[in-house]
């Protein structure tokens, strides 16, 4: 049987998106999948629920084995194109651990042109050293090592926030049930933290 990388969850389904995740924060063989990671560690949603499912973390581990593979580029480009995938969020968990695994995801998207692909990184300095093509849409999450080249005035950006009031209240468009916002007209995304309370952040 052939393996499928690419899942969806309650929330992404609702918006036809299609998801893509790597281990949270670290992998079992002690790589770092989120080197920007900061503040969010503790409180990080992936780490916990669905996510510390041992079918879950097995699938984690087998993409990102694939990541790391010489076949990454046309394997995941040939999913995409056989399940007529129309919506893409890159890493429901991890993110982009390196330049050449960035570059790599550059380069699924100008093969799929028709597909949307959308990511929240906290890996910054890595954006200014890849052209990435229009289908892609990046947005800057705060709460990591370089939230000082965040420029919230202009960039799209997202931050974590301690109830929908205060979310509201700052602005933010709502993406905590409905993820089609965060590529939508408003640069501002907001979630409402929602993991265990002992270990709540707001970015």
């Amino acid at each position: 049987m052939k393996t499928s990388f690419l899942s969806t969850n309650e929330k992404l389904s609702r918006s036809g998106i299609y998801s893509w995740g790597i281990p949270a924060y670290k992998a079992a063989s002690g790589m770092i999948t989120c080197p920007g990671a900061n503040a969010c560690i503790a409180g990080c949603y992936a780490k916990n629920g669905r996510y510390v499912m041992p079918n879950v973390k097995a699938a984690q581990e087998r993409r990102l084995a694939l990541a790391l593979s010489a076949d990454f580029v046309s394997v995941l480009s040939a999913e995409i194109q056989a399940r007529k995938v129309h919506k893409l969020r890159v890493h429901d968990s991890g993110d982009f651990f390196s330049l050449k695994y960035l570059q790599a995801w550059a380069e699924i998207a100008r093969q799929n042109p028709k597909t949307l692909f959308y990511a929240y990184t906290k890996m910054l300095p890595l954006l200014d050293n890849v052209v990435l093509p229009g289908n892609f849409v990046v947005i800057k999450s705060a709460g990591g090592k370089w939230d000082n080249l965040i420029d919230q005035s202009k960039d799209r950006h997202s931050r974590v926030f301690s109830s929908q009031s205060e979310l509201m209240a700052a602005g933010y468009a709502d993406v905590t049930k409905l993820d089609s916002r965060a590529y939508g007209k408003n640069p501002k995304i907001g979630l409402v933290y929602h993991g265990p309370k002992s270990k709540a952040f707001a970015a």
